[in-house]
């Protein structure tokens, strides 16, 4: 966060859209030569410095979602099969070496795989626990809005990063339906518009930035239920925050354009 007259910004957002309309533009211009090496490991040269740059912030979900969107529009412009599946495992050893080297990924990636570290649930364990408590205690159809008890001190950032856990114990299985219902249709609305966008150019960023909104939202839930480590990443267009939800817009109205001007 930065301060600013009249409040405070998060600068990471704005970067995630410069980063796709960087990593767009070089993709297309060295498009001839994605399949060799020189290019890949110049590939991921960039990513692994704007991830670090994040690592030391520190912003672990920002790294996630920028990594899955880079990879998606690396396999897009046309990068070849094998160097997915070598990135993924290099991601495995990094995330590891990261773990190692930055405390408060280590305490995150401990808790997720061995809960007995936090047994008592008041440290890092907490936040996932009472996250888990209101997505259970909602059941079949919810609590009722507004009738939801967690939010009460009980799950941290309950208006932006546990947002989908308090929702979830007011209206549970049906409102989280249409919940993911409402962001699947997103995505179809513009993936059915992406055949008849002709410049390679607009394709890519076109992809870039709608991973952004989905990986977000993947992420987002998956830490909610425990599918994934403590990230502290909000949820699009539902998590209370300005700059979230004003680049989340932004997002939205240049894929919009791309269709308009195809």
């Amino acid at each position: 966060w930065l301060s600013v007259p009249g409040g405070t910004i998060q600068p990471g957002e704005f970067l995630k859209v410069w980063f796709v309309m960087f990593l767009a533009s070089r993709l297309v211009r060295k498009r001839k030569i994605l399949d060799e090496l020189q290019f890949y490991l110049g590939f991921m040269i960039i990513v692994s410095i704007i991830s670090l740059i994040f690592f030391f912030i520190p912003d672990l979900g920002t790294v996630l979602v920028l990594l899955s969107a880079a990879l998606i529009m690396f396999r897009y412009a046309g990068g070849k099969g094998y160097y997915i599946i070598v990135t993924l495992i290099l991601w495995i050893f990094a995330s590891l070496f990261a773990a190692a080297q930055f405390d408060y990924i280590g305490k995150r990636f401990d808790y997720f795989f061995s809960p007995t570290t936090d047994e008592g649930d008041r440290g890092i364990g907490r936040q996932t626990q009472q996250a888990l408590i209101a997505v259970g205690g909602g059941g079949r159809i919810g609590k009722g809005y507004g009738k939801w008890l967690q939010k009460f001190g009980y799950i941290p950032e309950a208006q932006s990063d546990f947002v989908f856990a308090a929702f979830s114990e007011e209206i549970w299985f049906i409102g989280n339906i249409i919940l993911l219902s409402l962001y699947f249709l997103l995505a179809f609305f513009f993936l059915q518009k992406l055949p008849g966008i002709k410049d390679p150019y607009d394709k890519v960023l076109w992809v870039g930035l709608l991973s952004l909104i989905i990986m977000q939202m993947f992420i987002n839930i998956g830490v909610n239920i425990k599918l994934m480590p403590l990230t502290w990443l909000t949820l699009p267009f539902v998590s209370h925050g300005g700059t979230a939800l004003i680049v989340n817009m932004v997002e939205v109205v240049l894929m919009y354009k791309i269709i308009k001007e195809k």
